[in-house]
């Protein structure tokens, strides 16, 4: 069999895997409750909505081309099908151990010392962890909107001139402890932030619509559960596909201003949760069957990937 036709074979068997594997989760929903919810909200919010999310992927692959533009001749589209590969992995493997596929594809595509991408995979998280954190700080304080708005742009400010900084220390510290030189990573530039800063937005309000629609709420309130939930999405002790935590933050950032039931609030939240890992996983579908997320992605310098292709 040609090398070809076992990778397109292989290809099929992971992705029907993967489908076999979101059936069986699936099987816990209470399905009338959230088709319920589902209905209550027009069919153009749920694509532009779904667009949203397609849309922050986008932006995501965009802040891992600036993270390696220096290294990898990474397009839009291997960046594009290595982070809905990546967010794919993260929603499926219990205990976020998807995490680990970007390692792994940087190394194995790439050429990419373990160490290195390792060490990209952290940077690109406590960047992520500060916008949503400042964004959280900014958007659950006890203030008018103007206000509010004038506190994000302190916080990410206050974030973009710290983490270099703490990074730049960071590394020195790591390489005196081991004896090394340190990874020259660059700092995260002003694109990287963009890019970050904007994916979060656009995701949130992706989320925020349809929960707006559903529940008797204002937009900010419906911002305080789409929030919620990416921040219970973070946590390290995480269920497949995040079934769970995401509803319980949901809730959380919900009835933090809104004295709505609980169970009026889950319902709602499974139905985004449920669109959110619909558009997730499609796209890594998509991607696998494109090939886009198993290409090569060859080093600037000249250099070998890891392992052949």
């Amino acid at each position: 069999m040609k090398k070809s036709s076992k990778k397109l074979w292989a290809s099929i068997g992971v992705t029907l895997i993967a489908i076999a594997i979101m059936a069986w989760m699936l099987q816990a929903v209470d399905w009338p409750v959230a088709i319920e919810a589902w209905q209550r909200v027009p069919l153009y919010v749920w694509l532009v909505s779904a667009l949203g999310m397609a849309g922050s992927h986008l932006l995501r692959a965009g802040r891992v081309r600036t993270e390696w533009r220096d290294t990898l001749n990474m397009g839009w589209r291997e960046a594009w099908g290595l982070m809905v590969r990546h967010s794919a992995w993260v929603v499926l493997v219990p205990m976020r151990g998807g995490e680990a596929i970007y390692v792994w594809v940087l190394h194995r595509q790439g050429g990419i010392s373990i160490r290195e991408a390792s060490i990209s995979l952290l940077r690109l998280r406590v960047q992520d962890m500060a916008v949503l954190g400042g964004l959280s700080v900014a958007l659950f304080a006890p203030f008018s909107l103007e206000i509010s708005l004038a506190l994000a742009v302190a916080m990410m400010a206050l974030a973009i001139w710290i983490l270099p900084l703490s990074w730049t220390w960071l590394m020195y510290r790591m390489s005196r402890k081991e004896g090394t030189e340190p990874f020259q990573a660059p700092p995260p530039a002003w694109e990287s932030w963009i890019y970050a800063i904007s994916n979060w937005i656009v995701k949130a309000c992706a989320i925020a619509w349809p929960l707006w629609v559903m529940l008797p709420i204002d937009f900010r309130t419906a911002l305080h559960g789409s929030v919620g939930g990416e921040l219970a999405a973070t946590l390290p002790l995480q269920p497949p596909a995040g079934f769970g935590p995401y509803e319980g933050g949901v809730i959380f950032g919900i009835q933090w201003t809104a004295s709505l039931p609980w169970p009026d609030i889950a319902a709602t939240a499974l139905a985004v949760h449920l669109m959110a890992l619909a558009v997730t996983v499609g796209s890594a579908t998509l991607a696998r069957i494109l090939g886009w997320s198993q290409k090569p992605l060859h080093r600037l310098d000249g250099a070998p990937a890891t392992f052949s292709q």
